[in-house]
C-alpha cells in the first residue's frame, strides 16, 4: 500500500469524524435552543406570576429574558440569576411571614366568632370543624382563599341569625335595631339594647369618686330605661359631664397637694439655709469670744510674770479674773441663745415635715384607693377583667418557671338575658351580685375570683387536682341551684354552666382560656346547669 492510498483513507476517516462532530454540534445547538426557549418561557411565566409584587424583581426577570434571547455570555446570565435568586429568597421569607400572619388572623377571627352568644348549633359546629382544619399553618397564601370564603359565609350566617328576631325565645336579640318608634311629637330610631348594655358595663368599671359614682348610677338607670336616640344621646352627654367633673376634681386635688408640697419644701429649704447661715454666724461669734478669752488668759499670765510683789499679783489677777468671768458669762449666754434658736428652727421644720407626711399619706391612700377601684368590678366588687389578665399572666409565668397544678374555670349564668328582658336590668344586676357572693362563699380563700364581663365569671385554682376541682365546682353549682331567687313575686331558678381545665406545659394565656371557654359552651350545649372538665 503506497502513501497516497493511506492518505486517502485517513482523509475519509477524518471527514467522517468531522461530519459526526458537525452533526453532534447541530444536535447540541438544537437541544440548547430548545432548553433556552423553555427557560425563556419559564421566565416569562415566572414574570407573570410575580408581576406587581416587586418592581425590581420584574425588571431583573425582564433583563434575564433579554439576555437569553440575545444569547448573551454565560457570565452575564449567571450574575443576573444570582441577583434574582437573592430577591426570590427575600420574598420567600416575606411570604412565610405573610402566611404566619394570615394563619394567626384567620384563627383569631374564627375564635372571635365562636365567642358570640346565641350562634346556631350547626353554625358553631361547622365553625369548630373549620378551625380544626386550619389548626396547622398552610404552605401558601392561596390555600387560605377557600377557607376565608367559608369563614365569610359563617359570618354572613351569624349576622343573619342575629338580625332576624324570632317569634319565640328571649335570648336572641337583633344586632342593629331598625324599628321606628312613633310618638305624638316626633319619630326617633331606637338604640340597640346590646349597645346600651355594653355602655352600661363600661360605666360600671369606671373608678370614680363616691359622689360622682352615685350620679353615674342614676344616669345609667335612665339610659337603660330610655332607648330613643335623642334620650340616649342626652344621657351620654350627661355621662361625659360627670366623668369630666370627676377628672377635674381629681386634677384640682392633685394640684392642691402639689402646691402644698412645693410650698412646704420651699419653707423647709429656706429654714435649712437660715440655720446653716446662723450656724456660720454663731461659729464666727464663738470664735471671737474664744479668742478674747485666750488673750485675757495670756495677759494674765504675763502680768504674773512681770509683777514685783505678791500684792500687785493679787490685784492684777483679781481684776483679770473678773474680766474672764464676764467673758465666760457672755459665752454661756450666747451659746444658750444659739442653741435655743437652733432648737426652735428644728422644731418648726419637724412640724412642717410632719404636716407634709400627713398630706402625702392622705394622697397615697387616695391613689391606692383609685388603683384598687381600677382593678375592681363596681357592681359585684370582685376583681375585674384587667385584674384577671394581670393575675393570670403572673400565674402562667410562675407555672412555666416551675410547673404546679394550675386550673382555669369559666362560669356563665344560664339564660341571663332572659332575666334582664323579663324582669329588668335591676334584677339582672341583683342576680350578678348574689352569684358573685355565692362564689366567694363556696371557694377557698386562695382561689382568684373575678368577673370577666357580662354574666361570665372566672376562677383560678392553684395546687388543686382534677378530682378536687370538679367536686368543688359541682358543690358550687348545687348551691346556686338551691338559691331562692324571686322577681316580681315569681320564683326563678338560676343555674350555671361551668367549664374547667388544667394548664398544660405548651399552653399560653389564650389557648388555656379558649379550652376552658369551650368546656363551658359544651356544658351549655349538653343541657346547662353542669360542670364540664376538659384536658
Amino acid at each position: 500500500m503506497n502513501d497516497s492510498t493511506v492518505a486517502k483513507k485517513q482523509l475519509v476517516a477524518l471527514k467522517r469524524k468531522l461530519d459526526s462532530a458537525i452533526e453532534s454540534r447541530s444536535s447540541l445547538e438544537d437541544d440548547f435552543n430548545l432548553q433556552s426557549n423553555l427557560l425563556i418561557q419559564f421566565i416569562g411565566k415566572l414574570s407573570q406570576i410575580s408581576k406587581g409584587i416587586d418592581i425590581e424583581l420584574d425588571n431583573r426577570l425582564a433583563q434575564l429574558r433579554t439576555l437569553f434571547t440575545k444569547s448573551a455570555p454565560i457570565s452575564d446570565i449567571v450574575e443576573k440569576i444570582s441577583i434574582i435568586s437573592k430577591l426570590l429568597q427575600k420574598h420567600s421569607l416575606t411570604n412565610g411571614k405573610n402566611i404566619a400572619h394570615m394563619h394567626e388572623q384567620f384563627n383569631h377571627a374564627g375564635e372571635s366568632l365562636q365567642k358570640i352568644n346565641g350562634l346556631p348549633d350547626n353554625l358553631r359546629r361547622d365553625l369548630r370543624a373549620l378551625l380544626t382544619e386550619t389548626k396547622d399553618s398552610k404552605d401558601a397564601l392561596i390555600q387560605y382563599i377557600p377557607l376565608l370564603s367559608k369563614l365569610l359565609t359563617f359570618y354572613d350566617h351569624a349576622l343573619k341569625s342575629k338580625n332576624v328576631t324570632p317569634t319565640q325565645g328571649l335570648l336572641q336579640q337583633p344586632i342593629i335595631a331598625t324599628k321606628i318608634e312613633s310618638s305624638n311629637k316626633n319619630d326617633s330610631i331606637a338604640f340597640d339594647v346590646r349597645i346600651l348594655e355594653k355602655i352600661s358595663a363600661s360605666l360600671s368599671s369606671l373608678p370614680l369618686s363616691i359622689g360622682h359614682t352615685n350620679d353615674l348610677l342614676a344616669i345609667k338607670k335612665k339610659l337603660l330605661a330610655d332607648q330613643s336616640s335623642d334620650e340616649v344621646l342626652s344621657h351620654l352627654i350627661e355621662i361625659f359631664d360627670v366623668i369630666v367633673a370627676d377628672f377635674r376634681d381629681e386634677q384640682s386635688s392633685a394640684e392642691s397637694f402639689l402646691t402644698c408640697l412645693s410650698a412646704t419644701l420651699t419653707k423647709v429649704q429656706s429654714a435649712v439655709k437660715e440655720t446653716i447661715a446662723s450656724q456660720k454666724s454663731s461659729q464666727l461669734e464663738n470664735d471671737k469670744i474664744n479668742h478674747k478669752l485666750q488673750n485675757q488668759l495670756t495677759d494674765m499670765t504675763g502680768s504674773v510674770e512681770k509683777a514685783l510683789s505678791l500684792n500687785q499679783v493679787k490685784e492684777d489677777i483679781h481684776e483679770k479674773l473678773q474680766c474672764i468671768a464676764s467673758t465666760l458669762e457672755q459665752k454661756s449666754t450666747f451659746e444658750q441663745k444659739n442653741h435655743q434658736q437652733l432648737a426652735d428652727k428644728l422644731n418648726d421644720m419637724s412640724a412642717k415635715v410632719e404636716l407634709l407626711e400627713k398630706q402625702s399619706k392622705v394622697f397615697e391612700e387616695k391613689l391606692a384607693d383609685q388603683q384598687k377601684k381600677s382593678m375592681q368590678d363596681a357592681l359585684t366588687k370582685l376583681a375585674n377583667r384587667a385584674a384577671f389578665d394581670e393575675f393570670f399572666a403572673k400565674a402562667m409565668v410562675r407555672f412555666h418557671h416551675e410547673p404546679f397544678e394550675l386550673a382555669l374555670v369559666v362560669i356563665d349564668i344560664d339564660d341571663f338575658k332572659k332575666i334582664n328582658d323579663t324582669y329588668g336590668h335591676t334584677a339582672g344586676d341583683k342576680t350578678l351580685q348574689v352569684i358573685a357572693n355565692s362564689i366567694i362563699k363556696n371557694v377557698n380563700k386562695g382561689v382568684f375570683v373575678g368577673r370577666y364581663g357580662g354574666e361570665e365569671f372566672v376562677l383560678i385554682y392553684s395546687k388543686t387536682n382534677e378530682e378536687a376541682l370538679t367536686a368543688d365546682l359541682n358543690l358550687l353549682n348545687k348551691y346556686v341551684t338551691r338559691l331562692p331567687f324571686k322577681f316580681k313575686s315569681n320564683k326563678v331558678s338560676i343555674t350555671l354552666s361551668i367549664g374547667a381545665t388544667h394548664i398544660k406545659s405548651d399552653d399560653n394565656i389564650h389557648t388555656a382560656f379558649e379550652r376552658a371557654d369551650q368546656a363551658m359552651y359544651k356544658a351549655k350545649k349538653q343541657g346547662k346547669n353542669q360542670v364540664v372538665y376538659t384536658k
